[in-house]
């Protein structure tokens, strides 16, 4: 895991655009690289590298509620299922002793079986939160 540099905002937008959840909530290229460029010092960008290259995003809020906050995490269609996702998840939460936070969008069924796998549970519903018409599903892991 490393910093996202600057370089890498655009590439990584364009390729976030065209998968999930962003392509159904109608997130474009230029409002993701808006997103991973704007100044937050609350929030870490971080890569995971694959080969030397970006193979994952993760952007982590804290604090947050007694604990991080997943805000984006996303492997392409090409690094799924290679553990690349469940490594950011399992330094995201060796980050803090409390809780670790992420939201996923009711209809990505494939985000919230990853996420049950490694041991969250769905705690809320939040209608309309990320965009009209979608409701996301606040899940926490509490990591032993």
């Amino acid at each position: 895991m490393r910093p996202l540099r600057p370089a890498e905002c655009g590439p990584l937008a364009e390729a976030l655009a065209a998968i999930e959840p962003w392509l159904t909530l109608g997130y474009g290229a230029a409002a993701l690289a808006r997103y991973l460029e704007r100044d937050d010092p609350a929030l870490r960008r971080l890569v995971i590298e694959r080969d030397g290259r970006p193979a994952g995003l993760l952007a982590l809020r804290a604090p947050w509620l007694r604990g991080p906050y997943i805000e984006m995490l996303a492997v392409p269609p090409e690094g799924q299922g290679t553990g690349l996702g469940r490594a950011m998840v399992e330094w995201a939460a060796g980050q803090d002793s409390g809780n670790l936070w992420a939201c996923v969008s009711a209809f990505n069924a494939q985000a919230r079986a990853f996420y049950a796998r490694l041991g969250f549970t769905e705690v809320a519903t939040l209608p309309d939160l990320v965009a009209p018409g979608f409701d996301e599903i606040l899940v926490r892991l509490r990591p032993r």
